[in-house]
């Protein structure tokens, strides 16, 4: 039987947020976590046999060759979705960390294949090799097609699903190929631990795939809902509610956050495809769940296409565009832009149905009044408030029978209805990306600390990040964790070789040169 609104009301956001200190700490283990997946397996190599101080540039083509298989390995965690490991970052940033990995892992490999074709042409300019050699050259023409593939999928005009599920396979041939390659011709790969650490990881990559592909879509039957009305609710933005399936689970949330949405629609052509949709009803809400969706993609515009007892999947919820998430006693200043509107609805909604001591002032800017999704609802909320929400409409396009704001929401505006005070405010933005864009730079110039500002990013693809600071740390985070393994690179091939012993006791290995152009059996 489906969870009654009493069993909802006692899952609601209350019984889920952890306290910041724990979340921070469980952020900081994951950390710890993956920079050990890939400076484990340079230090078990070092383990293994010394060999000659002639050999240092190879050593470091093996090392390289080594971290970027480790890479590949954890992007597939990384992608895996796994609430654990999203939720103290955000998914968005989750995800921008694993494209940015990715490019560097891709860049060791190169650097690994440039550095051995320095010591031995022949890799590049001989046809054929030992196969074993072969599978390397497999391996980086792959991963050579799915980067540009990644990057450029919009102007190949590759669809996204297609591309989605041709891109975890693909990597999945990259893994096991480039694994295949440097077990059986790498001498870095000898020590035992080495084998069994590397196995490790790889193991959970695959398991990662299993999960993505097998286990967590069975699991989401648990919390398969039923279409119960579709309507529109103004121009071009449809409202579908849904409620629990039989013997399904209601959805545990906080105000703002967003989910992957999955119609499987009765009667139509195709399947249909997953999307990334905020929810906009409210965790106060026990009754189902509400989603407002506008026409834009090709999928979208036929979501007038759904009826009523079709069946959704619902995996999530993910995403920190809530808050809920960012205690304090703030005015929350929320700056919406047509559709941008979803999360705001749901936390507006909350804290009136919780009666929250928070005031809120909303700029909501629209095209036209018949462009306003929820424009009576809104307005009944704010009645209902008692003075603590504020709704404020700006319409570009507006008639001569409006009387409200025209033009756009700029810091005039905005400044206008802040009483010129911007302090003791956070500031919440959801809209178009230009929109977007330009608040987060008008905030930023207006002196505004970049904590006070959160911005929604659930545009997986492109992988944004939220204004709120989370940006910067990544880079800083993603170009500490590159330092530490090139370092590890470089201490990995000290300690293979006598390069130190023979450039402090003159051993003449240190100045030996390979007589031969021989191939060199490595990680290519």
């Amino acid at each position: 039987m489906a969870t009654s609104a009493a069993e909802a009301a006692n899952t609601t956001v209350d019984t889920m947020p952890e306290e910041a200190s724990t979340r921070h700490r469980r952020a900081v283990l994951l950390i710890v976590l993956y920079v050990a997946a890939l400076l484990g397996p340079l230090a078990l190599a070092s383990t293994g046999g010394v060999v000659p101080a002639g050999q240092f540039i190879k050593q470091i083509a093996l090392g390289l060759g080594l971290a970027g298989l480790m890479i590949i390995a954890t992007s597939f965690i990384l992608a895996a979705r796994y609430y654990w490991v999203t939720d103290p970052f955000g998914l968005d940033a989750v995800m921008l960390f694993h494209r940015r990995m990715a490019i560097v892992g891709f860049c060791a490999i190169l650097l690994h294949i440039a550095l051995l074709s320095y010591l031995n042409i022949g890799l590049l300019t001989r046809l054929w090799l030992p196969w074993h050699l072969q599978l390397g050259r497999i391996a980086i023409l792959l991963l050579t097609a799915q980067i540009i593939v990644s990057i450029y999928r919009s102007q190949l005009r590759v669809e996204f699903e297609k591309w989605r599920v041709t891109h975890r396979f693909v990597g999945l041939a990259v893994l096991v190929v480039a694994f295949t390659h440097g077990l059986l011709s790498s001498g870095a790969f000898a020590p035992w631990p080495l084998r069994i650490a590397v196995a490790i990881v790889i193991a959970a990559a695959f398991w990662s795939l299993i999960w993505s592909h097998i286990v967590q879509p069975r699991r989401l039957k648990e919390y398969r809902y039923v279409v119960q009305s579709v309507g529109k609710i103004s121009a071009g933005v449809w409202q579908i509610k849904l409620q629990p399936g039989a013997g399904g689970r209601s959805l545990r949330y906080r105000p703002g956050q967003f989910a992957f949405f999955h119609f499987h629609r009765t009667g139509a052509d195709a399947p249909g495809e997953e999307h990334a949709w905020t929810i906009a009803s409210s965790p106060s809400e026990t009754d189902g769940l509400m989603l407002a969706i506008k026409e834009l993609g090709d999928f979208t515009r036929t979501i007038g296409m759904t009826q009523p007892g079709d069946v959704v999947t619902v995996h999530g919820p993910f995403g920190r565009f809530s808050h809920r998430l960012h205690r304090g006693n703030d005015e929350l200043v929320f700056i919406a832009g047509g559709i941008g509107i979803t999360p705001f609805r749901s936390m507006i909604r909350w804290l009136t149905d919780r009666a929250e001591n928070r005031r809120v002032l909303l700029l909501y800017a629209n095209k036209s009044a018949g462009d306003i999704p929820f424009f009576d609802e809104l307005e009944q909320l704010r009645n209902r408030s008692e003075g603590r929400v504020r709704v404020v409409h700006v319409l570009s396009r507006a008639d001569e029978q409006w009387h409200g704001e025209k033009g756009r929401i700029d810091m005039a505006l905005l400044k206008k209805y802040c009483k010129d005070d911007l302090n003791g405010k956070t500031f919440w933005i959801c809209g178009p990306g230009a929109f977007t864009a330009g608040m987060i730079q008008a905030l930023r110039e207006a002196g505004v600390a970049e904590a006070k500002i959160h911005n929604e990013a659930f545009c997986l693809l492109h992988a944004p990040v939220q204004a709120d600071g989370r940006g910067r740390r990544l880079k800083a985070i993603t170009a500490a964790i590159s330092c530490a393994l090139l370092l590890m690179v470089v201490l990995f091939a000290l300690i293979r070789t006598d390069f130190l012993a023979a450039r402090g006791k003159g051993n003449p290995h240190a100045r030996q040169r390979p007589r031969h152009r021989h191939v060199e059996p490595g990680l290519r």
